[in-house]
């Protein structure tokens, strides 16, 4: 306690003032510390419940979200009989069976590749060392870039300055970083490889509306440098993307712009053409078949996640508490190391959610919806009729999972088990999957720890229950620690007082002795 009084000191009465007064404000503090220690029990509780807030937040966002995902009950292994010219993978809308794919066309972007010119990267186009491919004068060539299929008649425009003072790199990279009129990329690539002594110029999309035109070069020098320097046959001077051309179970497609194609809920990539020398098609056999590994996988998962969850919520209600082990008061901590404080504390928090009616209420009905009856159609309506359920009353619902049961389950009626866990429905009729109505107990849940303890990251002085009771409880704290400073100080003056009347009255009873002859 602060104070501005002058504190005299047992100067007179040989009293130890300090430590009586010290003794005396032990004892009138006892009512602050007791709501010191409710305030760091408060706050630990609120710190629990934002816990408790993430962790279902977290298992709601990752774990229930995934189980309602149909990838995760239409699992496949997809195998093709040409893996080189045609793969494929699955998504969760892949439907099973055999399917014949033959690839008589590639989808290919519209391409320029010129005749073989030896050119130096490392000089200049204008040096002699060029040979016939040297550049004599500076000039310009002009692109038309039709790059967009889904307006083909749509088209940039841009003109490239040749310069004799550029090299083929340089050329490359004012054709690549090209942007028309409008500021946008062109969508083309160029390169020369010194290796091949090619030159290349092709757009990036393919397709049969992808197209580059270079026939507005009617110029000597620039005819000269597409033809001697770029090696490009100046007579063909437009090239043409192409679309893919597939037959599917038959069925001829050629509308395809890119090699990457999703049929039948298959997502299939066209490698190379499946046409022999002779030019006959021989198509690829690509099968797709359910895997119930993988959805066993996954459902075991889940429980596990749940299991562990479930696990976390009974520990937390079941508690011990410790009635002797109350929060520390810093004068305490100071005669105790870090250890001894460490340990004091786990014993002190232990309980702060012992029977808790919020996480009471999320466990029981979290073991309600995962023993519920499913309107879905089938037999298969329960968690208990595909193999999962407890043991026995002490598992405290715990889930164990009879994977033979399981997998003849999925087998017999695949659309059954995902809509057992993810239907989307109304609980009160029966028709909400297991992990929905999961998901809207944990929601419930939620919403009940925000209103008692807020969000985690926000101040603990809140809106909240718990934050509007630790507001109150500063502002108490405050007052009571004022008023305790108050009493300090009258302690201190009523002593100073009583200091004072003793040192008079020693100083009267000395000059009465002295008058009385010093006691002769």
């Amino acid at each position: 306690m602060n104070s501005s009084i002058t504190r005299l000191t047992g100067f007179a009465s040989g009293l130890d003032t300090d430590s009586i007064v010290k003794k005396l404000m032990n004892a009138e503090s006892i009512p602050l510390n007791k709501l010191k220690q409710n305030q760091q029990k408060q706050t630990w509780l609120s710190d629990a419940y934002r816990q408790w807030n993430t962790d279902l937040l977290a298992f709601r966002t990752n774990t229930i979200f995934n189980m309602n995902l149909s990838k995760t009950y239409n699992t496949f292994t997809v195998t093709s009989s040409q893996e080189n010219s045609v793969s494929a993978s699955t998504s969760g809308s892949s439907l099973a069976g055999t399917y014949s794919v033959a690839v008589k066309q590639l989808a290919e972007s519209a391409a320029f590749t010129g005749s073989k010119v030896q050119l130096d990267p490392t000089k200049t186009l204008g040096n002699s060392v060029q040979g016939s491919a040297q550049v004599t004068a500076d000039t310009s060539i002009t692109m038309d870039i039709y790059n967009n299929p889904k307006n083909p008649s749509a088209f940039q425009s841009v003109t490239i300055d040749i310069k004799t003072t550029d090299t083929i790199n340089d050329v490359v990279s004012k054709i690549n970083d090209a942007k028309d009129s409008n500021g946008k990329s062109l969508g083309v690539q160029a390169y020369y490889d010194p290796t091949l002594q090619q030159f290349i110029l092709k757009t990036k999309e393919t397709g049969a509306a992808t197209k580059i035109d270079l026939s507005k070069n009617t110029s000597a020098e620039s005819q000269s440098f597409l033809s001697n320097t770029l090696g490009l046959d100046t007579t063909k001077l437009v090239a043409v993307g192409h679309n893919a051309n597939i037959i599917f179970n038959g069925n001829e497609i050629t509308n395809l712009t890119s090699n990457n194609a999703t049929i039948m809920g298959i997502n299939f990539s066209f490698k190379s053409t499946t046409v022999d020398a002779n030019g006959n098609v021989m198509p690829s056999t690509v099968t797709v078949s359910q895997n119930p590994d993988e959805v066993i996988k996954n459902i075991k998962d889940f429980v596990d996640k749940y299991n562990s969850l479930l696990e976390k919520l009974n520990n937390a209600i079941q508690e011990p508490v410790y009635r002797d082990y109350l929060p520390l008061l810093d004068e305490q901590r100071g005669d105790m190391s870090e250890k001894q404080i460490e340990m004091w504390e786990e014993k002190a928090k232990s309980g702060l959610l012992r029977s808790d009616s919020i996480l009471t209420d999320v466990a029981n009905k979290m073991r309600y919806a995962m023993t519920s009856i499913v309107d879905n159609g089938s037999p298969y309506h329960s968690l208990a009729s595909i193999g999962i359920s407890s043991k026995s009353y002490q598992d405290k619902g715990k889930l164990y999972v009879d994977e033979a049961k399981l997998r003849e389950a999925i087998q017999a009626d695949p659309d059954a088990i995902e809509k057992l866990f993810s239907q989307l429905g109304d609980t009160t009729k029966g028709t909400n999957g297991v992990v929905n109505q999961v998901s809207n107990v944990l929601q419930e849940g939620m919403k009940k720890l925000t209103n008692k303890a807020g969000y985690a990251g926000n101040s603990q002085y809140d809106q909240s229950v718990i934050g509007k009771l630790l507001t109150n409880m500063q502002a108490d704290i405050t007052q009571q620690t004022k008023k305790l400073s108050q009493k300090e100080d009258q302690y201190y003056r009523q002593f100073a007082v009583m200091e004072q009347a003793m040192s008079k009255f020693n100083s009267q009873s000395s000059w009465l002795y002295q008058q009385m002859g010093g006691g002769m």
